[in-house]
């Protein structure tokens, strides 16, 4: 109940925007690079490298060093000396102030690609092999992290205004947050054919949810347009959902290696696919993804406004359905929140210092979630929508005790299982 209605402003994704920068030539290579997106060049000391070297992605020695003679030269992880042009298209991209609205038919040229990379249609998108259902498969750190998901997405001043303006989360949020996670997962779980289906309604929803900030916040100025269909608004709402999801699991229920993070990230580009989004738009690998959400969050694209205030006063508190119900798992989800937001979000938003206190009760948490998902049996863990998922390729019938979590859920029994 708590997850469904925090998360529950997923598809209100507004238009991003940012500061046009000028390009420089790196001293090393001769190659002409952007300066970081989003506004913050002038957030960096003249001495200091760029994001993504200290990311990892060290794009002058990956193309400059010298091989040794006995051997190849052994590969940096995120493959940057493959992907150098492609990575400056990238940052290029997103370090104009010009809005991408993503017309129908660069959506359909996206749905199309689908059909191409999933060739198995009743299998879907992922399947039971893939990273995707695998870090998704257990309740635990998608309830984790749902809390910071939804606070960095109302960061965003033009996110905040559409849920404001078009959505009816402060009346209804247990019904806001059932069929945004309907579509989740039913894109996540579904068949190919039923992916599709949900990505189109998605949409038609979206095409709603346009209007003007009413005041200037940040990066955004007053009576700047926003829309739900725009590719970089939309690939930050994908970008929280899928790193916080993956830092979670790793500590809630144990670590992922490298390589199956980044297998991991490849594959949710299918998931960004569903909205539009094209590849090229996206970060090129895993590495390249952290470096991006690294830079969001320190820069004035966020910034808490009265309403985004109001708005995680009104989802944590006792006004919305069932709060003063679970008041001690709300509190046990704003501690778990404030240990992973940036320190001025955690300001803004009212919350208290991250005390001794608050820090032994995150880390008693993370160690008895990590603990459970050892010694208690896997029924209690899982995600009921994994589990009708892996029943419907098998050509079953779910079980009752999946069929009763889906119900407490989404008040319907079947979600991905027509049986």
């Amino acid at each position: 109940m708590q997850s469904s209605r925090i998360a529950c402003t997923l598809f209100a994704t507004l238009l991003c925007s940012t500061s046009p920068l000028q390009a420089q030539d790196d001293p090393n290579t001769g190659l002409q690079l952007n300066p970081p997106p989003l506004a913050m060049a002038d957030a960096l000391p003249a001495s200091e490298p760029p994001l993504w070297v200290d990311a990892g992605l060290q794009l002058a020695a990956a193309d400059t060093a010298p091989a040794p003679e006995a051997a190849e030269p052994a590969k940096p992880f995120s493959a940057v000396n493959e992907d150098v042009a492609r990575r400056k298209s990238f940052w290029e991209e997103n370090s104009g102030n010009e809005p991408r609205w993503v017309t129908q038919e660069q959506f359909e040229k996206q749905l199309k690609l689908i059909h191409k990379e999933v060739p198995d249609p009743k299998i879907g998108l992922f399947g039971p092999d893939s990273m995707m259902w695998k870090i998704n498969s257990y309740i635990a750190p998608g309830a984790f992290g749902a809390g910071q998901a939804l606070l960095l997405q109302i960061s965003h001043p033009w996110i905040t205004s559409g849920i404001d303006e078009h959505s009816v989360v402060r009346d209804k949020p247990l019904e806001r947050g059932r069929n945004t996670f309907r579509y989740i997962l039913t894109m996540m779980y579904g068949s190919r054919e039923q992916a599709l289906e949900a990505a189109r309604d998605v949409r038609r929803i979206h095409a709603k949810v346009q209007g003007h900030l009413k005041y200037k916040a940040g990066a955004f100025a007053e009576g700047s347009e926003y829309r739900a269909n725009e590719e970089a608004a939309m690939i930050w709402v994908h970008s929280t959902l899928w790193e916080i999801q993956m830092n979670m699991y790793e500590e809630a229920v144990g670590k992922v290696s490298d390589v199956d993070k980044e297998r991991y990230y490849q594959e949710s580009k299918l998931f960004a696919y569903l909205f539009g989004i094209r590849e090229e738009a996206l970060p090129a690998h895993w590495l390249d993804f952290v470096a991006y959400c690294d830079k969001m969050r320190a820069s004035d694209q966020l910034v808490v406004t009265k309403a985004s205030r109001e708005l995680a006063d009104y989802l944590f508190g006792v006004h919305s359905v069932g709060g003063a119900i679970i008041w001690p798992l709300m509190q046990l989800q704003i501690t778990v929140t404030k240990a992973n937001l940036p320190e001025r979000l955690n300001k803004g938003y009212g919350f208290s210092n991250y005390t001794w206190f608050g820090k032994s009760v995150y880390a008693t948490t993370m160690w008895s979630s990590r603990v459970g998902h050892v010694i208690l049996p896997d029924a209690l863990l899982q995600n009921p929508a994994w589990k009708e998922a892996q029943a419907r390729l098998k050509g079953k019938k779910a079980g009752w005790f999946t069929r009763f979590g889906l119900w407490v859920a989404f008040k319907n029994s079947r979600l991905t299982n027509d049986k």
